[in-house]
């Protein structure tokens, strides 16, 4: 990548760093002339914002991953009230576990994982209607 129109002060800051660093970096100098059109860079210029865009977005495998946890959240918190319930009553932190669990599914792009998120957090209300509690 190459940099360009650096202010002089980070261009010495830059460039007193190049020797801890290696010789792989290297800063464009600013165009002697004010009005000549700057040089075109050798490859495609990034910007920040694209970066930024790029380091916000989440991959389809981490989205996935994301869902699943959120699916095995839910399924333990249910598998957890079952055992509860077949001991007794279930505890009261188990009922709020699960109503603090259902809104935050949420909805994946997935069809089939969007399905089974549905399916899970129907259960999830279902085992709060029999207790009078609504999420």
């Amino acid at each position: 990548m190459r940099i360009t129109g650096l202010a002089a002060p980070l261009q010495t800051i830059l460039l007193a760093a190049l020797p801890k660093v290696g010789a792989a970096f290297t800063a464009a100098a600013e165009p002697k002339t004010p009005n000549a059109p700057p040089t075109a860079p050798l490859g495609q210029p990034v910007s920040v914002e694209m970066l930024v865009a790029l380091a916000a977005s989440e991959s389809p495998i981490d989205r996935r991953r994301r869902v699943a946890i959120q699916a095995d959240r839910g399924l333990r918190a249910l598998e957890r009230l079952d055992a509860d319930m077949l001991a007794g009553l279930p505890a009261v932190e188990r009922l709020q576990e699960l109503a603090a669990l259902t809104p935050s599914l949420g909805e994946p792009q997935d069809p089939a994982l969007a399905v089974l998120l549905q399916e899970i957090e129907l259960r999830m209300r279902v085992e709060l209607a029999k207790h009078n509690i609504i999420a």
